[in-house]
């Protein structure tokens, strides 16, 4: 018996929030937003048509993420190396603390810059909360580019409407 084909494919693993987890998949012809809370799932569909535009900006993620590990790291730093060379005994506690936030410090520096990604549609702005480092949201926008210009070839924009938009006759 043949597999039928998925109809979605995954563009993100989830990403992790504040008590919330977001992914974002891949339709035959739209984007699926997927966010979680635990209790409860929301899903924002956007056609691959409609979007006009998706804006990445910089954020200072990894800066705040590297102060977090780091100044904790230091601070065991300073106590294991205050426990060697004071007692000359090998420091229990803060040694293999100082190690694991010194390796939480590098992975976070690996992972690359924060990054904050938003599609534009002509109703909406939504942030694409599942796309959190520069190096993932290049490697996302990469697939999704020649997508959306195939979707958008025969897409033809409807014309203004109103009083005095009318555009001259040529």
């Amino acid at each position: 018996m043949a597999e039928e084909p998925r109809p979605y494919t995954r563009l993100t693993r989830n990403s992790a929030g504040l008590a919330s987890y977001a992914s974002l998949w891949l339709g035959a012809d739209h984007l699926l937003l997927v966010k979680s809370t635990g209790f409860m799932e929301t899903y924002a569909r956007v056609h691959l048509r409609d979007i006009q535009a998706i804006f990445v900006l910089a954020s200072d993620r990894r800066t705040w993420w590297a102060l977090g590990w780091g100044v904790p790291a230091l601070i065991f730093a300073i106590v294991a190396g205050g426990t060697l060379a004071k007692r000359g005994e090998l420091p229990f506690i803060s040694g293999p603390l100082f190690l694991l936030l010194l390796g939480a410090f590098v992975w976070n520096l690996l992972l690359g810059p924060g990054c904050q990604v938003f599609l534009l549609t002509g109703v909406q702005t939504a942030r694409l909360p599942s796309l959190v480092r520069q190096k993932q949201a290049r490697r996302v926008l990469a697939k999704l580019q020649p997508l959306i210009a195939a979707a958008q070839t025969d897409f033809v924009p409807p014309p203004p409407a109103g009083p005095g938009l009318e555009t001259p006759p040529a």
